[in-house]
């Protein structure tokens, strides 16, 4: 299968609504393929993240997250086929991660289900540009205990995590968060065209 290349930011790609209506076996692989891409870039960044905690704590975490989180992120979209992934959010640290209008209204839609108590496990949008359809299938991204240590409030955390957090990110706006809250999502974009029956 041949790869398909997106020169152009994800911003800017996928700025127009669509009004597209997928079946119910193009949204079931959607779902899948959504799922198994944001598996493929979950599963690596945790690895590496175990493995800086484990040879420097979490200084050595916060320096995996801010060098080589983002060249990660681009190594295994290189290795999917034909599908993009990657994480976002409105209280980004890194601003490569900030959304988009589309994003945000997602964001927002998730938010306030959240808050309704039935979050749903995932949503799924349909958008246009040049003339090509993309599905994005966009997964929320929950707080857990652990994420506290480095996203948690400022008040209850390390001086020393602090300090490093505000030396990588001085434009930070990923504290304040507490057990629970949606941290962001995983974004990840597919040509309509992949999700045809054979």
């Amino acid at each position: 299968m041949k790869r398909l290349v997106l020169f152009l930011s994800f911003s800017l790609l996928f700025s127009c609504a669509s009004t597209t209506t997928l079946t119910k076996e193009e949204k079931e692989r959607a779902v899948d393929i959504g799922n198994r891409a944001v598996s493929k870039l979950m599963g690596e960044l945790k690895k590496n993240l175990g493995l800086a905690l484990k040879e420097g704590g979490f200084p050595k975490a916060i320096e995996f997250c801010a060098g080589k989180a983002q060249k990660l992120t681009e190594k295994v979209n290189e290795e999917l086929v034909l599908v993009r992934v990657k994480r976002i959010s409105d209280k980004y640290r890194n601003p490569k991660d900030k959304p988009d209008r589309t994003d945000l209204s997602v964001i927002n839609y998730f938010k306030k289900r959240l808050k309704e108590g039935k979050l749903p496990p995932y949503y799924i949008k349909t958008v246009e540009r040049n003339g090509k359809t993309y599905v994005i299938y966009y997964k929320p991204i929950r707080v857990a205990p652990f994420c506290l240590n480095c996203h948690g409030d400022p008040e209850s955390m390390s001086p020393e995590v602090l300090k490093i957090l505000r030396e990588k990110y001085p434009e930070d706006r990923a504290l304040g968060y507490r057990v629970g809250d949606l941290r962001g999502v995983f974004k990840v974009v597919i040509p309509a065209e992949e999700l045809k029956g054979d």
